[in-house]
């Protein structure tokens, strides 16, 4: 079986690019810098150099495939136009789509995410979870997915969605203001720290979607992707203050909803006039929203088992922060 992992350079895609080939199998990356695969040090020798918009590398990389590893699109990056995100995120799904219907691929894993469901209320969110986005990123991360699964049903190709929780682990810094914040004394914490933050190892992100791409029976199916733990705020800020050989954490709390609405002022004095606002509502909301996820149907239908515990998986990030100089 002959594999294509887009957004093989990113985080998530490299460490599934590793997996497949330490598994022996025949890998295809599409990039758009080769040179940068090089300086990741992956070797592959099947590589189709294009960006992920472009109709015609598209069509080239997914000739011969047997399943597409859909990981490439947007995250939120500063001074992104939306119309940037759709391009990505949408319509290069459909492009991608299109051509594995051309080119008869079996199946595609299309890499979506959790945040498509919001902020949770009350208990764990499953699959069934309302689909209400809030912000770009996560207004097109959900039209991607909706398009992969209607293009696949209307021409016969096998979709199989991910939705990960928020990804961690060494080679990613997304968490290194959270390390950090474990760090200082006393620990400045917006809200109370008790809304869920449930995250992914990369490791056992990888093994799911390696079996959402040979499970059979699942066509059409998406998957939320977890660790064994739903941990709240405050417990990984321990959990990060134990590693560090402190005993306990002396929070200072700052009420979360003043400070939300003076981001909202911020961004409504300072973007008219081109400038980048102190705070952002989307950095409070970071303290203030739920992410608490069941994995019983990625469990059940998929044999998916997080592997890595959350002080294991924070222990082995914080290593590789400090091997970087970054704690």
């Amino acid at each position: 079986m002959t594999s294509l992992v887009t957004g093989a350079t990113g985080f998530i895609g490299e460490a599934l690019v590793r997996k497949l080939l330490d598994r022996g199998e025949d890998v295809r990356v599409l990039v758009r810098s080769r040179a940068k695969l090089e300086r990741l040090g992956l070797p592959v020798d099947d590589v189709v150099e294009g960006d992920i918009t472009d109709p015609d590398a598209v069509r080239r990389a997914t000739e011969g495939i047997d399943v597409v590893y859909a990981i490439a699109g947007t995250f939120r990056e500063a001074q992104l136009a939306d119309r940037d995100y759709r391009a990505v995120n949408v319509e290069a799904v459909g492009t991608l789509l299109n051509a594995a219907i051309e080119n008869g691929v079996a199946r595609v894993v299309h890499c979506s995410t959790c945040g498509i469901h919001g902020s949770i209320n009350g208990s764990p969110a499953d699959e069934n979870h309302e689909i209400r986005p809030v912000g770009i990123y996560e207004e097109t991360k959900a039209a991607g997915e909706r398009l992969a699964f209607e293009l696949g049903r209307a021409d016969g190709v096998e979709v199989t969605a991910i939705r990960p929780t928020p990804v961690y682990g060494p080679g990613d810094t997304r968490l290194l203001k959270l390390f950090k914040l474990a760090r200082r004394s006393p620990t400045i914490l917006i809200g109370d720290g008790m809304a869920a933050y449930h995250l992914v190892y990369i490791d056992d992100l990888t093994d799911a979607f390696l079996l959402a791409g040979t499970t059979p029976g699942v066509a059409g199916e998406a998957f939320l992707i977890g660790g064994p733990e739903i941990p709240s705020l405050n417990e990984i800020l321990r959990t990060l203050a134990a590693l560090d050989g402190r005993e306990k954490l002396d929070f200072v709390r700052v009420p979360a909803k003043p400070v939300w609405l003076a981001g909202w002022l911020c961004e409504a004095v300072c973007r008219p006039i081109g400038v980048n606002p102190p705070i952002y509502r989307r950095r409070v909301e970071f303290f203030m929203n739920n992410r608490a996820y069941k994995i019983d149907k990625a469990r059940n239908l998929l044999g998916y088992e997080p592997k890595v515990s959350l002080r294991e998986g924070l222990s082995r990030t914080a290593e590789w922060y400090r091997k970087q100089g970054l704690l």
